[in-house]
């Protein structure tokens, strides 16, 4: 409910409250910056929070901020108003959207994180999907105000363990390290990379609907594409945390930010016109908005390890969210500057093909992201091992082989090494 109709909904009222209000492209954007810069401060405090009040209470707190930002926007009248209400909305986006949802995962899910994160995300889309249309037909029945008006913390407190392949019968894995490698520079340089994914997450996907509406394309059928992009979120988070799952977090990593990018390119294209362009580019542009939703956590586990994953999250998010803060205003600027938001889009296509190379360049410095995560070596216990061989040779399984099927089955052994102890300071041999 926060991130779908807090954030991704918003963009169908945007347009009329510029219009109804006789507000400039500028003072629309300073609207949705306001509600960033509250996102960021709700950001800069939630985990201590949480720590204090427990992750229930935060996000039922994000919801009730939630419904009051929608009295004011029906109450407003005046641009402060409208950015005070825009201000609740980032609150309650901080306080219910993906930091607390992030922590609540990493409790409950020591693997498959990916895909739980993209089940849990995948509720924003929800909004969207049915949402918009119902909007617009209320705004032009009975105006914007109507349209406002209608519309535990971890597994131990009772006693379980976090998910894990194998089930209760296998013990859990123990807390994944983090890399070794992170310095104060590549740190710094992840952060910016988060940076610059908050244009194209944040005011890259609340000015879509003015992108179209200002391109020519009637409210209705800015209000449809809107919609299918809902459908598309749905979908594209649950994928997007499966493709991290099964082929690894490089993999992932390219996939979320090309779809991405080409999604940015054809929205470029808007002014050309016809509805089959711009289908197209709401399709790239749900399955890779992911980016701004389930990465994050992933990135935190991988890149700094479970000691230091909920302070990975924090920091990243918060850097996310003043990249949505400062990048906030240029739409509206540069669409008074060029009379047309399309320059705001290619830049913000940039900021995402600098990301990547930054993304990328983190984890092959710090050697993670492999598909099937780090292997080490895991040896068979006693009860495997029968006769003399189990006193004079160790076995070592092949640690590829030993990962479970992607379909919940048991793990299949295809080979194993034998590490053979010769006597009398002979060495080891192996055999396969």
């Amino acid at each position: 409910a926060v991130m779908g109709m807090g954030i991704n909904v918003f963009s169908v009222y945007q347009p009329y409250i510029i219009q109804l209000n006789g507000f400039s492209n500028a003072q629309g954007s300073w609207i949705t910056t306001t509600r960033s810069l509250f996102t960021l401060a709700a950001m800069l405090t939630v985990n201590q929070l949480c720590a204090r009040i427990g992750l229930r209470l935060v996000m039922t707190l994000g919801v009730v901020l939630l419904a009051l930002s929608c009295f004011c926007f029906g109450l407003a009248d005046s641009f402060p108003l409208y950015c005070a209400a825009g201000a609740l909305t980032g609150l309650a986006y901080g306080y219910g959207g993906m930091v607390p949802l992030s922590l609540a995962v990493g409790h409950w899910f020591r693997d498959r994180r990916g895909l739980a994160l993209g089940l849990a995300a995948a509720g924003s889309g929800v909004s969207p999907i049915f949402v918009p249309t119902l909007i617009t037909g209320i705004i032009q029945a009975h105006g914007m105000r109507a349209a406002f008006l209608l519309v535990r913390d971890v597994p131990g407190d009772l006693g379980l363990e976090p998910y894990h392949l194998g089930g209760p019968e296998t013990p859990a894995p123990p807390p994944r390290p983090a890399p070794a490698g992170m310095t104060p520079a590549l740190r710094l340089s992840l952060l910016l990379a988060v940076f610059l994914i908050g244009g194209p997450g944040g005011p890259g996907f609340s000015h879509l609907t003015v992108l179209y509406t200002t391109a020519g394309y009637d409210s209705a059928s800015a209000a449809l594409l809107i919609s299918y992009l809902g459908l598309v979120i749905c979908v594209s988070k649950i994928l997007c945390g499966q493709i991290y799952d099964r082929f690894g977090s490089r993999a992932g990593n390219w996939y979320v930010h090309l779809v991405f990018l080409a999604g940015l390119l054809l929205c470029c294209l808007a002014h050309l016109g016809g509805m089959l362009p711009a289908f197209a580019a709401m399709t790239l542009f749900g399955l890779g908005l992911p980016i701004s939703a389930v990465t994050f956590a992933i990135w935190s586990a991988d890149l700094f390890g479970d000691a230091q994953y909920e302070g990975a999250v924090r920091s990243l998010t918060v850097s996310y969210a003043l990249g949505m803060l400062l990048f906030g205003p240029i739409p509206g600027l540069l669409a008074d500057r060029f009379h047309s938001y399309v320059p705001a889009y290619a830049l913000f296509a940039l900021c995402l093909a600098v990301s990547l190379v930054i993304i990328q360049r983190a984890y092959r410095k710090l050697d993670a992201g492999h598909r099937g995560g780090v292997q080490g070596l895991t040896p068979l216990p006693h009860r495997d091992l029968q006769g003399p061989l189990a006193h004079s040779e160790q076995f070592r399984r092949d640690p590829a082989p030993l990962a479970p099927d992607h379909h919940g089955g048991p793990a299949q052994v295809r080979r194993f090494d034998i590490l053979r102890i010769l006597p009398q300071g002979g060495g080891v041999q192996r055999q396969s």
